[in-house]
């Protein structure tokens, strides 16, 4: 009796939870309104950013409807450089982890392309002691940072389909 106790409560507590992190379509609506009229004010203000420290970008960034849930770099190609170098120039946000927008299937990406060349390998372990912090310490790194271009899409992400269903 005390095991179905706390299967019951657990299978109660688990929903609960569960209800509570799933967005409805109308808040996942509502949500992407609001990213989108925050993108299309960025979009206005491009040039405040364009040859400023990329702090300002993120302070209004912060400030904004667009949370930053993942961040990935912008890199040169290994078979572009010269002995495969791989070099950091910007960055890219996104408003979702990979998981949930794979799950979405859509995800608002914004690109900031830097003053900058950082070896990939050296800006990678720069960052790396951060542990669970490391998206505020590649932030943190780039706040000083001249800002080239900013720009966003909104992105979607096509059905996987295996070779069986091709």
């Amino acid at each position: 009796m005390k095991r179905l106790f706390i299967l019951l409560f657990s299978l109660c507590f688990g929903l609960t939870m569960y209800a509570q992190n799933t967005q409805t379509d109308a808040e996942r609506e509502r949500e992407n309104k609001m990213i989108e009229a925050f993108l299309s004010t960025l979009d206005a203000r491009r040039s405040e950013f364009v040859g400023q420290p990329a702090k300002k970008l993120f302070d209004v960034i912060r400030g904004s409807a667009f949370k930053i849930r993942n961040i990935g770099t912008e890199e040169t190609s290994p078979w572009a450089e010269y002995k495969g170098k791989m070099w950091v120039f910007g960055l890219s946000l996104f408003n979702k982890p990979a998981q949930q927008a794979m799950k979405d299937k859509e995800v608002y990406i914004i690109h900031i392309i830097l003053d900058v060349r950082w070896d990939s390998s050296a800006f990678w372990d720069s960052v790396r002691p951060a542990g669970p912090a490391w998206m505020e310490a590649i932030v943190r790194k780039c706040l000083d940072a001249k800002v080239k271009e900013v720009s966003w899409k909104h992105f979607y992400i096509p059905e996987r389909k295996t070779s069986s269903e091709k």
